[in-house]
Order: C-alpha cells, then sequence, then structure tokens
C-alpha cells in the first residue's frame, strides 16, 4: 500500500472512532443498495465454488476413502484369522506329527473362509507338509516371498499371479489369470521352536466383488472405482484416471503418507479422488492407492442450480436492500456486544483470554482499553496462583510417593517381595480376633526350603537367591488373594489361610510342595532340584494368640522334616496324633 493510500486509510479509521454508532447507522443506509449489488456476484461465485467442492471431497473423497478402510479392514481380519488359527491349542499336536489331520483342520479353515484358494503349512527347510486338495504337498516353497517373510514374522503381501498354484486350480470362467494375495504367520512349538509357516493365498475375487458392491450403492452417481499399487499400477479397475495433481500431493500419497487429494481430469471430463490405504495395525501397510471417479457434467449441475438461485437473489433485491440496513447496523454493533459479553465473564470463570483491540466507535476504543488492562491485570495474578498450585500439588504428590514407598519398604521382604516377620503378624492378630468373633476356619502353613545350606555350599549364595524367590513367587500363586504369605527368615516361610478347614489346608499344602518339586530352577546355568517340607495347623479356641498356631505348624514342620522331607504334615492340637497332610 502506498504511503498516500495508507495515510487515507489511516484517517478513515480515526473519523470512524470518532463518530457514535447512531451516526454510522445513517451513514450505513445510504451504502445499502451498493452492497446489495455486490451480493449478487459474490453469491454467485461462492456457491458455485461451494457446490463443486461439496462435490468432490464429500461424495468422491469419502467414497474412496470408505473403500481404501474396508480393503485394509479386510486384510487385517484375514491376517488375525490365520494368525488365531495358528496359535490354538489343538493345533500344537498337528504341526509336526500328524499330516493328515493337519490337511483336514486346513480344509475346515477354508470352508469357513471361502476366499482362500489355498491354504498350507511348510516347514521351515521349505517343504510343504499339508494343504488344502493336498496342491503343493512335498513341494518347495523356499523361495516364494510369503515364505521368507513368514519366518520372520505375520506379512500380508502385494497382488501377484502364482504360476505354479495357479496351474493345480480350474480355470476362471472369465479366462483372465488367477490373483492372489498372501497371507502368511510363523508357526511356533510350545518351546518357542520356530516350526514352519503357515501361508494362504486369498483369491483377487474378494477386491472385485467388494468394488463392484462399493460401486452399486454409487450407481447414482456412475462411480468407478480403481486399485493402483504402491508402484502406480493398476491393480482392478479401469485404466489409470489422468492425475493433473502429480508432483508433491500424488507422491506423497505412493509414499503411504495418508490423506487423499481431488482433481478434475479435463482430459476424459472425468472428477477424481485418490485416497492412500492406512498401514495395517502392526505397521504392515501395502500403501494402495484408491481412486473414485465420475463424470465431470454430474458437478455442473451444482453449478446450474447455483445460477438460478442468483436469480432468485436477483428478484429478492429489493427486500434484500432493507435487509442489509439491518445487517449494517448490526455490524457496527456487534463490537460492543462482545465485549459486553466478555466483560460479563470478568469473574465468573477462571484465567479470561486477552481481549483483542475493538474498532468501530469512540465508545469501543475506549471501553476496549478498559477492559484490555483489566484483563491484564487479572491474567498476572492468575497465572501466579496457577504457580503456586502446581507447585503445591507436585510437593503433595511427591510426599505421598515416598510414604507409600516407605510403607512397602517398611512391610515387605526385599528379596521376594512377600511380607516380612513383623508385616505378617501384625495382619494374622487382625485375622485371629476375627476367625474368634466369626467362628470361621483359620489355618498357618510353615514351609522350609529342604538341605538349602547344600543349595548355597554347592550352586552358591546368588542360586540360594534364586531359589528363595522362585519359591516365593510359587506360594504367591498358590494362594488366594485373602491369604497372607511372609518369609520368615532364611529359607523358611509362613502362610496364614483364611476360612479354610483341615482338609482344604492339607490340599492347599501338598499343592505348594507339589508345585516347588515340580519346578526346574535354573541359576548360573545350572538346574537345581529343590523341594520343601511344611507344617500344617488348624487355629484351636484354646491358642491364646497366633504365635501358638505358628508354632504347632512348626512342629508339624519338624516332623516333616524328621520322616523323610518333601511332605507336608497336618499337626493337630495337643493330644491328637500328628498326620499326613
Amino acid at each position: 500500500m502506498s504511503p498516500r493510500l495508507s495515510d487515507l486509510h489511516q484517517r478513515v479509521l480515526a473519523i470512524k472512532d470518532s463518530l457514535t454508532v447512531r451516526t454510522q447507522i445513517a451513514a450505513a443506509g445510504a451504502m445499502t443498495i451498493l452492497v446489495v449489488v455486490g451480493l449478487l456476484a459474490a453469491s454467485a461465485a461462492w456457491l458455485s465454488y461451494a457446490n463443486t467442492a461439496t462435490l468432490l471431497t464429500s461424495k468422491l473423497s469419502s467414497v474412496a476413502a470408505v473403500t481404501a478402510e474396508r480393503l485394509q479392514r479386510y486384510l487385517v481380519t484375514r491376517q488375525r484369522e490365520v494368525l488365531l488359527f495358528s496359535r490354538l491349542e489343538p493345533m500344537q499336536k498337528l504341526w509336526q506329527n500328524d499330516p493328515d489331520a493337519l490337511r483336514k483342520s486346513l480344509e475346515q479353515l477354508q470352508q469357513s473362509f471361502s476366499d482362500f484358494a489355498w491354504i498350507g503349512f511348510a516347514r521351515v527347510d521349505g517343504t510343504v507338509v499339508a494343504a488344502t486338495g493336498r496342491l503343493l504337498e512335498g513341494k518347495s516353497v523356499a523361495a516364494r516371498p510369503w515364505f521368507k517373510e513368514g519366518l520372520n514374522g505375520p506379512m500380508v503381501g502385494d497382488v501377484h499371479e502364482a504360476a505354479l498354484l495357479a496351474s493345480l486350480l480350474a480355470a476362471r470362467p472369465d479366462g483372465e489369470p488367477h490373483r492372489f494375495v498372501d497371507v502368511a504367520v510363523p508357526v511356533h512349538g510350545p518351546d518357542g521352536a520356530l516350526l514352519g509357516v503357515l501361508g494362504g493365498h486369498l483369491d483377487w475375487d474378494w477386491a472385485r466383488r467388494l468394488i463392484a458392491s462399493v460401486e452399486a450403492n454409487e450407481g447414482a452417481h456412475r462411480t468407478t472405482i480403481t486399485i493402483f499399487s504402491a508402484s502406480g499400477d493398476v491393480l482392478l479397475g479401469p485404466a489409470a484416471p489422468a492425475s493433473n495433481a502429480g508432483g508433491a500431493a500424488l507422491n506423497r500419497l505412493h509414499r503411504g503418507a495418508g490423506g487423499a487429494i481431488a482433481e478434475v481430469a479435463a482430459a476424459d471430463g472425468m472428477l477424481t479422488a485418490f485416497q492412500s490405504s492406512l498401514a495395517f495395525g502392526d505397521g504392515n501397510g501395502l500403501n494402495w492407492i484408491v481412486a473414485a471417479s465420475q463424470p465431470s457434467q454430474l458437478a455442473l449441475a451444482a453449478a446450474a442450480q447455483s445460477a438460478r438461485i442468483v436469480l432468485a437473489i436477483g428478484a429478492l433485491a429489493g427486500l434484500i436492500g432493507i435487509v442489509m440496513i439491518a445487517l449494517v447496523a448490526h455490524r457496527i454493533a456487534r463490537p460492543i456486544h462482545s465485549i459486553t459479553r466478555e466483560a460479563d465473564r470478568i469473574g465468573r470463570t477462571f484465567g479470561p483470554t486477552m481481549l483483542q483491540r475493538k474498532g468501530g466507535s469512540a465508545e469501543v476504543v475506549q471501553l476496549s482499553r478498559a477492559l484490555r488492562s483489566l484483563l491484564r491485570r487479572i491474567g498476572f495474578a492468575e497465572e501466579r496462583i496457577k504457580e503456586a498450585e502446581a507447585r503445591a500439588t507436585e510437593n503433595a504428590r511427591q510426599f505421598e510417593d515416598d510414604v507409600n514407598r516407605l510403607r512397602r519398604l517398611a512391610d515387605t521382604d526385599a528379596l521376594t517381595g512377600l511380607l516380612n516377620r513383623r508385616a505378617f503378624l501384625a495382619a494374622a492378630e487382625e485375622a485371629i480376633k476375627v476367625c474368634r468373633h466369626y467362628k470361621r476356619g483359620l489355618a498357618a502353613l510353615m514351609i522350609d526350603v529342604d538341605h538349602f545350606k547344600l543349595i548355597n555350599d554347592r550352586h552358591g549364595h546368588p542360586a540360594g537367591d534364586a531359589v528363595i524367590k522362585r519359591v516365593a513367587d510359587i506360594i504367591a500363586g498358590c494362594v488366594r488373594n485373602s491369604d497372607k504369605a511372609a518369609r520368615f527368615g532364611g529359607e523358611e516361610f509362613v502362610v496364614l489361610l483364611r476360612e479354610i478347614d483341615a482338609d482344604t489346608a492339607g490340599v492347599l499344602a501338598d499343592r505348594i510342595r507339589s508345585a516347588i518339586a515340580d519346578e526346574a530352577i535354573r541359576a548360573g546355568g545350572e538346574r537345581v532340584d529343590v523341594t520343601a517340607s511344611i507344617g500344617v495347623a488348624l487355629f484351636d479356641e484354646a491358642d491364646r494368640d497366633v504365635q501358638d498356631l505358628i508354632e504347632r505348624a512348626d512342629q508339624g514342620l519338624y516332623l516333616a522334616k524328621n520322616s523323610g522331607r518333601n511332605r507336608a504334615v497336618f499337626m493337630p492340637r495337643a493330644g491328637d496324633s500328628a498326620k499326613a497332610a
């Protein structure tokens, strides 16, 4: 803007700011007719553009996006089905031992999902062990991309022709070659060892049916769908639509960056929207691009409709002149209304935003300055309050974390994570009170690792710590959440069982003993065989406190040790004889 025009603009603004609202409304009436004439031209341009843009973005881009999403969802679903099938528990016995039963299971899977033209399992050397219809059995697929990628993880391959498999299948009625999309997942044994690859070939007809369904739904708009590969080859549909976009926009879609573009291709009079397919949930995407096209004359119908609207606007020109006077008055008064609304919020909400400078009249300028000054002062004070609250919140959170950490350290054994003696006895005393009051059963188990000193001497103290920690994990895994387990020191553990009878306590004690004996603990690369002896005691009304109960359980542990170890002995109240749990 030239200095003269800039100076004129500033003079006009100064005059406008000095006028009252009433004066400006009177002046606005004289300009109404000129505004109406400009409105007619602007309405015609705006409506034509809006209708055309809406047709492109809301129809074609939507159709392309929905189609890309359905393609992606279908492939993701098929991949997950094959992956879940490979992990089924009943299949673990079939991968290596029973090819006939494996083939039968694969054929049942194919019957459930008929889009699979072939499903087969190949060993790690690439030899097909079992396959639907016995196709390719005994053949090597070691060189096939689906097998190579499937050894490393789940994969979905791009569309291709499989000459070897196609030669074994019936010819297509339309004479076109068979085309497939590969789905493959690695198969692991119970021990985690790689057994081979489970692969399937999806017949490309599923994509044809999906596209036909979309085109049928959009039949009134004569929409056609084309699928491109990441390299730009046509995978399905008519020849590639002409692309005026080119450059960065379309290249971005080919790189799989997502999004969509829409354009008019003048060469064939088609409107086309391009939408990239999304990546799969595990990050493996094929980066297909879906193009939705329709004849451009459909968009011209919107332009014709806009022309008719313009004629109607012209017929109402006189009425619009009157309406424009009211609109201009509203426009002039709007800053005052805006300032009033924002001023009303002061003190009602926390953290008011800065009010924009308002112009339009002397009154508006003065009021805007006063409110901006007030909001600056309020904002400064509230920022200080926020900072103080944030610091207080952080300090309180840190204090709470410290207290919780100290409480855990005070109540648990550092090596095993079980309760320590102090915390256990406190919980046990409370359990004794509940047991006496409600007449509920309560039992104690004293557990001691057999020959623990020998383990330390033979394998070293780190191995001893590993044994203690693993035995603690086994005990914790066998008891209920309501029970309490603790390490009393060294290799000795105690468990308090609530609401239980003698028989159940004995069964649980033997379950813990068996679990420990069956566990193969490895420490320093060596296997350490571990057993434990257990004493079991049931709370009796004659017990003075929990110490009496624990003492009887300890007597049972002593008998278990002296009678051969690796056993559980139930120690009854005084006068009764002990028995195996």
